[in-house]
């Protein structure tokens, strides 16, 4: 293997898992549960969610409990840090048991392995769904968070994710991903169209239906646009769509290439590549594709632009030394610097939410995974192989997941795992022919702490 895993001794063994620290009072301030989530060894949180207790109200909906633990626990076990603990071992009936602390037998929960317990009740009025949940650590029998909500019956789901969202937070100090959504290429018409679906590859919706190829699609900062690439003229242009009223504007159909776009963190304006002089360049382009400034000024073809979180730097793709390779470009100094230079064939760079890691794919052995680095090229981490083609990475907004495209399977669908490459399985989307280039949102909304 041409690269290697490069670890900090000491780190690795001062976050082997989980640990708690001091448990906070009934008051705002809270301790948390601090999770290393690049650590190799990372243990999943054990945690018993119990069908939700029916409460009254209009009538009792048999099947409701069961489905509203049902979102929590598959929202949980999707992050990849909790493993929640199957039902059929649990040892009271979860109509019988209780929803305070007063009422809960511990030592039952920690004897099953239970490290956390989240109890939930819930009372339905007309189209009316009023929810009581809370979170207890079994460990040290105290309640962690209580939260009350009152919502439209039909927004359940929704609900569900926001108390998600805020468990998060509680154990981790930031908010999860349960409130993102993805957009991707998908051929399931025969054609390629832009298409969105939840974080968890549910609630799918067909965005684009030019019967043309579309790709490349990008989020907008504030989630409320998406950009991408169409053929519906015959050439590649740039096109802008607002998520709200679904009209699509373009932004830059000038002769030659217009792809790859890639919106400036802050908001506003794209960087995106442009061939209008003869050569692929790369610019920056404001909201209405308006040219702003030529980014990059070579013979060679530069595109894939993925900015720093700062808006400082680009990460790009370039064959200026002959082969396909990621730089980094300095804006305030216009300098480019090589970043890759193992493997013959880099591109699709992808930088974290944080700004401390670069992902992209690069050919090896043939085949195409997903590799990691860091922005001064150091601590080069392979994390797929051996299993088919991996490509196109991105970061979930908290960069504790990515979700690449791979054709392991045979067709190409896409896959998610943990940052360090761990716990990868494939995104449960019920959507025929392939699915490739996907691009995780911002978080489009934001629970209350």
């Amino acid at each position: 293997m041409s690269c290697c895993y490069s670890r900090n001794l000491g780190a690795y063994f001062l976050c082997l898992s989980v640990f708690l620290l001091v448990i906070f009072q009934a008051t705002p301030a809270v301790s948390r549960i601090y999770i290393d989530i690049n650590s190799p060894l990372q243990k999943k949180i054990p945690i018993a969610i119990p069908s939700f207790l029916n409460e009254g109200g209009d009538g009792a909906n048999q099947s409701m409990g069961k489905n509203l633990a049902e979102i929590l626990n598959n929202a949980l076990s999707f992050s990849g840090l909790f493993q929640g603990l199957d039902p059929a071992v649990f040892l009271q009936d979860p109509e019988k048991m209780g929803v305070k602390k007063a009422e809960i037998k511990f030592s039952e929960w920690s004897f099953l392995g239970a490290d956390l317990l989240v109890r939930g009740s819930y009372q339905i009025q007309g189209e009316q769904l009023g929810l009581v949940i809370r979170l207890f650590d079994v460990i040290q029998q105290k309640l962690l968070l209580k939260r009350t909500y009152t919502n439209d019956l039909s927004a359940a789901r929704q609900t569900i994710l926001t108390f998600a969202d805020e468990m998060m937070l509680h154990l981790t100090g930031e908010f999860g991903i349960f409130h993102t959504q993805i957009a991707f290429v998908g051929k399931a018409t025969g054609k390629k169209e832009i298409y969105l679906a939840d974080f968890d590859g549910s609630n799918i919706r067909q965005m684009t239906r030019d019967h043309h190829i579309n790709l490349s699609p990008a989020w907008s900062p504030d989630g409320k646009k998406i950009s991408y690439v169409g053929y519906k003229r015959g050439n590649p242009d740039l096109y802008t769509m607002d998520l709200i009223t679904k009209v699509v504007e373009p932004i830059s159909m000038r002769p030659g290439l217009n792809i790859a776009p890639s919106y400036y963190p802050k908001g506003g304006k794209l960087a995106a590549t442009l061939s209008f002089t003869g050569n692929p360049e790369l610019y920056l382009l404001d909201a209405r594709g308006e040219i702003l400034k030529q980014l990059t000024i070579s013979w060679s073809i530069d595109v894939s632009p993925s900015w720093s979180p700062d808006g400082q730097k680009l990460a790009y793709v370039s064959n200026r030394a002959g082969k396909p390779q990621i730089y980094v470009l300095d804006l305030s100094t216009k300098r480019s610097t090589r970043l890759t230079f193992e493997g013959d064939y880099n591109t699709s760079p992808a930088w974290s939410p944080r700004g401390d890691r670069i992902l992209y794919a690069g050919l090896h052995d043939g085949m195409f995974d997903i590799f990691m680095i860091n922005p001064d090229g150091s601590e080069l981490r392979q994390l797929t192989g051996g299993e088919g083609n991996n490509e196109n990475p991105c970061w979930s907004p908290d960069g504790r997941l990515i979700l690449f495209q791979s054709d392991r399977r045979g067709t190409l669908t896409l896959w998610v795992m943990q940052a360090n490459g761990t716990d990868q399985r494939r995104l449960r989307l019920n959507l025929g022919g392939s699915q490739t280039e996907p691009d995780w949102s911002p978080r489009l909304t934001r629970a209350t702490p």
